[in-house]
């Protein structure tokens, strides 16, 4: 049988080639062996995306799990990761839950992600304990399952949660918006959510087609050009792109352009303003400073947490988090759901756009208040040596100099950052699947992003290859 890496990101294999039911039942053994010895009976919520044979692979799944004395509830629909979070929210007998779901990958992919019992993400330690304890032979036994709509539930409350946030005006001018589901799990939930908050949808890929016609379900170009043309044929305000799992999105403006997903994070924060919310604000290394400024400039504390959602995540248990952003846009309001929820953050970002005007003037807005921001990343490949001389060397690696500029300040909490007096910044670190090393950067200009990518991966070089 053959080996599975399993990580917080969870596992993910070619259907067929390494993604079958031998592998899902191995790996799920694994995982009812941990969530068991948080108490016989249990409750798992078991989720599954819109892929081909999702829904038999959760099932089967649901049946190990019951097997060894859990409750194990699978969803009636397929259903989008933050509904399966949601629903282990608010369930106190709960214990985890697990999700079939490749997330924004081609239909030829599966994949498995598994949550906490509040619906936050699983941990490095809980990872590699599942991982060790992954046997060579599936189990055979077969328990009973239960099936449970907890697609509803989620709907009501993040409508609610958005429709709180969106001014009656706002409601009253039904303005157009394209709503691309990307054939993923927000089909007939995203659109519905949205028209309840007084918006005039139109669906887009709005159906179940479990090869997505070729479509990668991700959220970035060129598969958000049917959404870009949508919107300009249907004569639309604005368009909104969900992403396979619902866990990250993307706007699109009324001429058809893909609006930066570093924009997104800020949107939200001023609609949460709006709103008389309160509270930290948290977002990683990686993340756009453009989250720390608006943060700054709406008075909220900021805390910058190394890359991962698992450190934001940590942050939540202080109890005092309002919202946190990851480097991918990703935005997460703890008091809701612990996990990124792209309807969430989307429709709270679409409130405030409609409230400024429209996109155009969201970005003006944005942008007279915050500076240009360019933002941008490189990976460096290396071999898994280099890869190690690089990790135990930037510790000690501090540039007295980086554009022409003296650092303001240097953080080794997470690879190497350096901040520049400019609030330009550049991220070195060695990317988690050993292939190398990332570089990430964020200027006022894209010439200066350049040059510190440049600068970045030279570092990279230099140090992989010139210690031992």
């Amino acid at each position: 049988m053959g080996i599975i890496r399993f990580d917080t990101d969870g596992w993910r294999a070619r259907v067929g080639e390494g993604f079958d039911e031998s592998h899902v039942v191995r790996l799920v053994d694994a995982i009812a062996r941990m969530w068991l010895q948080r108490g016989e009976g249990g409750t798992v919520f078991v989720g599954y995306d819109t892929r081909r044979d999702s829904q038999s692979f959760a099932c089967r799944a649901a049946e190990a799990l019951a097997a060894v004395g859990l409750r194990a509830v699978v969803s009636d629909r397929a259903c989008s990761a933050p509904v399966l979070c949601h629903a282990a929210r608010n369930d106190d007998g709960c214990v985890g839950a697990l999700m079939l779901t490749a997330s924004e990958a081609s239909y030829d992919q599966g994949g498995l992600i598994t949550f906490r019992p509040d619906g936050g993400p699983t941990s490095t330690v809980f990872a590699e304990a599942v991982e060790q304890g992954v046997k060579g032979v599936p189990s055979t036994a077969r328990g009973t399952y239960e099936r449970a709509d907890i697609v509803t539930p989620y709907m009501d409350a993040v409508a609610a949660l958005i429709g709180a946030h969106t001014s009656r005006p706002v409601q009253a001018q039904a303005t157009r918006i394209v709503v691309d589901a990307m054939y993923g799990t927000t089909v007939d939930l995203a659109g519905d959510v949205l028209r309840r908050c007084g918006y005039d949808v139109i669906d887009l890929h709005n159906e179940i087609v479990p090869d997505f016609r070729g479509l990668h379900p991700d959220v970035c170009e060129p598969w958000v050009d049917p959404c870009e043309r949508a919107v300009i044929e249907h004569g639309a305000d604005l368009g909104v792109v969900l992403d396979g799992d619902g866990r990250h999105a993307a706007i699109v403006d009324a001429q058809g352009r893909l609006m930066s997903r570093h924009d997104i994070a800020p949107l939200v924060m001023s609609a949460l303003a709006q709103g008389g919310r309160q509270g930290r604000v948290v977002s990683t290394f990686a993340t756009s400073e453009r989250v720390a400024s608006q943060a700054e400039q709406l008075g909220f504390e900021h805390t910058m947490v190394p890359v991962g959602f698992e450190a934001i995540y940590r942050e939540f248990h202080e109890g005092d988090v309002m919202m946190a952003a990851d480097a991918l846009g990703g935005v997460s309001i703890p008091s809701f759901i612990p996990e990124r929820d792209g309807l969430a953050a989307v429709g709270l970002a679409c409130a405030q756009i409609v409230r400024l005007g429209g996109v155009d003037a969201a970005r003006k807005a944005q942008q007279a208040q915050l500076g240009e921001h360019y933002w941008g990343e490189r990976l460096v490949r290396l071999e898994p040596s280099a890869v190690q001389r690089l990790r135990n060397v930037l510790p000690g690696v501090n540039p007295g100099e980086l554009d022409g500029m003296i650092p303001e300040a240097i953080s080794h909490g997470d690879g190497l950052r350096v901040a520049l007096p400019d609030r330009s910044w550049l991220l070195v670190r060695s990317a988690r699947s050993r292939l190398g090393a990332r570089v990430v950067a964020e200027a006022g200009s894209s010439s200066q992003l350049s040059r510190l990518l440049n600068a970045g991966c030279e570092l990279v070089r230099t140090q992989a290859t010139t210690h031992i």
